[in-house]
């Protein structure tokens, strides 16, 4: 396997920090997109296992998060998508004639599950979604999202702690440890932000049945930060949606204890999607 740091220049300038995992012998190609605060050096242990399988994972850190660049916990919703399209066009470059699979863990779920409904596909053979933030396990009180209505409206930029409870990563309290110790990870997110993604998750709830590419969605039921019957809704509203719960399962479902059960699974799943 080789690994190499990248840099992609994003369509209004900020540099991206990417990270790619290939193995010697290339049968397809994976573009994963990460969650709310964290970063793709959390995900070595996927790219392990995709590579020795044959597959090629390309990973960013987006914007605002950890060695890319721009004010921690912020971004607005298009740029978002532009990101993913841009790092999808450096993997396709780079092996031209396999599969292409896009992964998007939480609120990268969300900007996943958006960009399907809203850009092309063309390239895509199918995606993965691990506890997408389509709603959040908790109703935030309503004078909260009328704050956050103004605040993005007035300053969008304005940012405050996320409060994540990291005991609710995983029942591995180690992850959990590693999480708060980690100079990478950071508790930020701005208001453009949480509106924006609170907006995008009803719009993909609204428009799932528009999907056009198979898409495997993957929850815990123990879930207590995105909810997992959001992503039952989700799936129940497209004939191209298949759900995985897990009994018990906290947030990170790939760092649970049975985390290689759950890598398994999905490798298995996106297996039957290869032509």
């Amino acid at each position: 396997m080789q690994t190499e740091e990248f840099l992609i220049i994003s369509n209004d300038g900020l540099e991206l920090f990417g990270r790619s995992w290939v193995p010697a012998e290339v049968r397809g190609v994976i573009c994963l997109v990460h969650g709310l605060g964290e970063h793709i050096g959390r995900y070595h242990h996927v790219a392990d296992h995709f590579t020795r399988l044959g597959f090629a994972l390309y990973a960013y850190d987006q914007r605002g998060h950890g060695q890319t660049k721009g004010k921690r916990g912020h971004a607005r919703q298009e740029p978002l998508w532009n990101d993913v399209e841009n790092v999808m066009r450096k993997a396709r470059v780079e092996h031209l004639y396999v599969p292409m699979f896009v992964y998007g863990h939480s609120w990268g779920g969300n900007v996943v599950a958006n960009f399907l409904l809203k850009r092309s596909v063309r390239e895509i053979t199918g995606a993965v979604l691990t506890s997408p933030w389509f709603e959040l396990s908790f109703e935030p009180p309503g004078w909260q999202i009328q704050l956050g209505r103004v605040m993005a409206k007035v300053y969008g930029k304005f940012t405050q702690s996320n409060q994540l409870d990291v005991a609710h990563l995983s029942r591995d309290l180690q992850v959990g440890q590693d999480y708060s110790n980690d100079p990478l990870v950071h508790d930020k997110i701005s208001a453009a932000l949480f509106l924006g993604t609170v907006d995008s998750g009803q719009y993909a709830l609204e428009n799932a049945h528009k999907l056009k590419v198979p898409t495997l969605v993957v929850h815990g039921t123990d879930d207590q930060i995105t909810s997992a019957k959001a992503s039952e809704k989700f799936v129940q509203s497209s004939d191209l949606a298949h759900l995985k719960l897990w009994p018990d399962y906290r947030h990170e479902t790939h760092n649970e204890m049975g985390k290689e059960t759950v890598l398994h699974y999905i490798s298995d799943w996106i297996e039957q999607q290869m032509p």
